[in-house]
């Protein structure tokens, strides 16, 4: 593995489980094995290395999801599906919830660009689930209010996995959103 990869990797794992305020740039050093220069050299601030946690942990998420939505042909299922892979998200996170909410609450106004990139990725995967929406038959006029309400109850299952350390949220909020799904639908033959 090169510097660079290491920095992130450790980056990734201290910012993530530890909190990115409260991990230091030589504890990032010392934890990934290279020299002070070599961080540097890659990452000019820690600052710059927080901007970079937060497009990678962005770009890695939407593969895995969209690695998921492969697997199924059905928008209806696709959107189901999601749930399946927040599932599997946040038991491989030790249900410590989205990488990027977290890092967002704690530079909160400290930081626009991070800020700017939280939303562009949440408003990426809102238009996903748009996207996808389209193609059941619900009608067009509530494409929108249906695939914002499977976002919302993905997001609230996400936080509430985290507080509760457990994947009843989650559950839940995909049994909501079939059940929202097919009260949305529009009977044959109209």
């Amino acid at each position: 593995m090169n510097t660079k990869d290491r920095i992130m990797e450790t980056a990734d794992k201290l910012f993530y489980f530890q909190g990115y305020q409260t991990t230091g740039i030589n504890q990032i050093i010392d934890e990934a094995n290279v020299a002070k220069g070599s961080l540097y050299n890659h990452f000019p601030s820690k600052k710059d290395l927080g901007h970079a946690y937060v497009k990678q942990s962005s770009d890695q998420w939407f593969k895995g999801l969209e690695k998921e939505l492969e697997l199924w042909s059905d928008p209806a299922e696709k959107l189901l599906a999601i749930f399946s892979f927040l599932e599997k998200y946040a038991k491989i996170n030790q249900f410590n919830g989205c990488r990027l909410i977290n890092i967002l609450t704690e530079v909160t106004d400290q930081d626009d660009q991070i800020t700017e990139m939280v939303v562009a990725h949440k408003q990426r995967f809102r238009e996903l689930l748009y996207q996808i929406t389209t193609k059941i038959d619900i009608g067009v006029m509530q494409a929108r209010e249906v695939s914002d309400t499977i976002y919302l109850l993905y997001e609230a299952a996400t936080v509430d996995s985290k507080i509760f350390k457990d994947d009843w949220p989650i559950q839940l909020a995909r049994k909501n959103a079939e059940q929202f799904l097919n009260q949305n639908k529009m009977p044959n033959n109209q």
